[in-house]
């Protein structure tokens, strides 16, 4: 047996416990590259608390005649968040029947809609979209709102929609816009 200690550490037989020799340099780049890393976790922590991370809506909107249309909805979002989308629809003069529209069915799949405010009258769905018809409201301007959130199931990607105001069956004046749906 050998009079030396010896370390395990990297095979090698440095005395056991000797400290390797750091030059002030590598201990200054050390505590910057520390620093930095605290510094960015910090601002990722006061964007996520400002909510840049989270959802955006954002508005569109159409006007043709008479008629007004303004839809608020989504432009982002992640599953299991609220999705909200509303839509806004104005007459010039108030609505002499009920009020229908119409939107891409393919649109409503990535949302679990839990409710409509105020409750349609009727509703009707086909394989492209689903049309919803209201009791005219009082005044000029009826505003629909969907209780929704994007579905638990993943959907991410880019979710093409359209919203369209019918009179008569014909369409009168319709929006189209697009959410980002990410993981």
């Amino acid at each position: 047996m050998s009079d030396q200690p010896t370390s395990t550490v990297a095979g090698g037989q440095d005395e056991v416990g000797a400290p390797e020799r750091v030059s002030i340099g590598e201990m200054r780049r050390a505590r910057a590259l520390r620093r930095l890393v605290l510094l960015l976790l910090l601002a990722f922590l006061v964007l996520g608390a400002l909510n840049f991370f989270g959802g955006r809506t954002a508005k569109t909107q159409a006007k043709a005649g008479d008629w007004q249309l303004e839809v608020s909805y989504p432009r982002t979002g992640r599953p299991g968040i609220g999705a909200p989308l509303q839509i806004q629809v104005q007459h010039q003069g108030g609505f002499d029947g009920p009020v229908t529209l119409s939107m891409t069915s393919d649109y409503l799949d990535v949302l679990d809609v839990g409710s409509i405010h105020p409750d349609p009258s009727q509703a009707t769905a086909s394989d492209k979209a689903i049309t919803w018809q209201f009791d005219p409201p009082p005044g000029d301007t009826l505003s629909v709102s969907f209780g929704a959130e994007f579905e638990a199931s993943e959907h991410p990607g880019r979710h093409k929609a359209a919203v369209t105001v019918l009179e008569n069956n014909k369409p009168v004046t319709h929006v189209n816009f697009t959410t980002w749906e990410v993981p």
